[in-house]
């Protein structure tokens, strides 16, 4: 799941306001280019990537903030003066100030709401390690395809990697989470779907991965469109690998990360010649429930204090009560509106200040997250089911979702579970789990879970 919620350090808003600019006699050009580096927060270390110009002789600044999805926000203030840089973004409350040592380096703290953290910039392109990233030349082979929704009136395109050599070929259809994500599902520079597709395929499975619908080179509207949309669109999905000649259609299954789970579920349920589906840190429990604990989670891995904690949690279950009674938005809105009115936080706020507070909030994909009961798909599988999740997942906690599934499913021979100890909701090994984190770590799967998921499939399916 790209995430139910984004979490940034920098608080990037649509009024940055119109940059000042300081314009020197005489501007030592050695401060132009691109420089990186990390900003050394507790328990994690943030990238930074600086971007200085000088245009009619007039210093300018952007910055990437590429672990949290930030990129080119303008930087209002910066001076450069007896090898000193000075920065300034009155409105995110940050600062820096670095000593330029030689041309290529220079050592600064940054500052923002009252907290600083060492800064040390190098003159350099930024480059990410993903070693785990695939490299051709490939010893399969790998086909961009489209095939169509004819329910929806859409095509979907994407990568059908198969074996070397004749057969049929077990499959695999990989579901990508929450958000508009593309046939890699990739987040931070990381490549998830196309790291699985690649080692399946090694090992003797075929697996097609897609882009979603609006997505890409997919047509549809992605903004429009729920879970059961999505599991359509995989419908379809299935139904053009059973007319590959060289895909065995009776071991055809479903791959689902997070909300894809939530397709795998709802397909299995209905479809008994699905052959299995493997849950990766896929929802358990009722979606509402699943927001609660995945909001608390985070806010305590942020350190929010308790009390705090508990005034969300009470705003957030209130929230969703609303919204999953209310099946028009215009209802919802008024509700929600009247609601936050009554509330610690919203209380003293404008009609038109409440109405941004509100806005975006209901949407019918929300809505049907909220909505969304496994119960209601567990019970009725009886395919071949691999759930698995990590101990640092903080948006599909592991052990109530994972206790959600075991409860869920009848056929118990058919099911086998794995936690893992210390891994985030990517399956990288996390130090606190944050989604903050997610693009610090340069793994993308840890080795132990493909090689679990090899195995699993050896066993059941091929």
């Amino acid at each position: 799941m790209k995430a139910f919620i984004y979490l940034f350090i920098f608080i990037v808003s649509t009024f940055l306001g119109q940059a000042q600019q300081y314009t020197k006699e005489k501007l030592n050009t050695k401060i132009e280019g691109t420089w990186n580096g990390k900003i050394e927060i507790p328990a994690q270390n943030l990238s930074f990537v600086l971007h200085i110009t000088n245009e009619n002789n007039q210093l300018k600044a952007t910055f990437d903030s590429p672990d949290q999805g930030g990129f080119n926000i303008e930087i209002p203030e910066i001076r450069f003066e007896n090898k000193t840089l000075y920065l300034k973004h009155p409105k995110m409350m940050m600062t820096y100030e670095g000593q330029l040592t030689n041309r290529q380096n220079i050592q600064g703290t940054f500052t923002q709401g009252g907290q600083s953290f060492s800064l040390n910039l190098i003159k350099g392109e930024f480059k990410r390690n993903r070693p785990q990233d695939p490299k051709p030349p490939f010893d399969y082979k790998s086909e961009d395809i489209t095939f169509g929704n004819k329910e929806a009136g859409i095509k979907l395109t994407g990568t059908l990697t198969t074996p070397s050599g004749k057969g049929k070929f077990p499959a695999v259809v990989l579901v990508s989470g929450s958000g508009p994500n593309n046939r890699d599902e990739e987040v931070f520079d990381h490549k998830p779907f196309l790291v699985i597709a690649d080692y399946l395929t090694k090992n003797g499975y075929a697996v097609l991965r897609y882009d979603k619908r609006g997505i890409a080179t997919s047509e549809g509207d992605f903004a429009k469109a729920t879970v059961f949309d999505f599991a359509n669109d995989t419908k379809a999905a299935i139904a053009y690998l059973k007319g590959r000649n060289e895909i065995d259609s009776k071991k055809i299954g479903i791959l689902g990360h997070s909300e894809g789970g939530q397709v795998a579920q709802i397909i299995a349920a209905e479809d008994s010649s699905l052959n299995f589906i493997i849950l990766m840190a896929s929802p358990g429990i009722k979606g509402s429930e699943l927001m609660v604990l995945q909001n608390d989670a985070l806010s305590k891995a942020m350190e929010i204090p308790e009390f705090t904690r508990t005034l969300n949690k009470e705003l957030n279950e209130k929230t969703y009560e609303i919204i999953m009674k209310n099946d028009s938005k215009e209802k919802a809105d008024e509700e929600l509106k009247e609601y936050f009115k009554t509330t610690v936080y919203f209380k003293d706020l404008s009609n038109k200040e409440l109405d941004k507070q509100i806005k975006g909030l209901y949407t019918d994909h929300f809505r049907q997250l909220l909505l969304f009961n496994p119960m209601d798909y567990l019970p009725k599988i009886n395919c071949k089911v691999l759930a698995i999740n990590g101990t640092k997942d903080l948006q599909v906690t592991s052990a109530e979702n994972l206790a959600g599934i075991n409860k869920g499913l009848k056929i118990k021979e058919n099911l086998k579970i794995i936690s893992y100890e210390g891994l985030n909701h990517l399956f990288q090994t996390a130090k606190i789990g944050l989604p903050g984190e997610y693009g610090s770590i340069d793994t993308t799967i840890e080795p132990k879970v493909l090689e679990d998921i090899k195995t699993w499939l050896n066993e059941k399916v091929k």
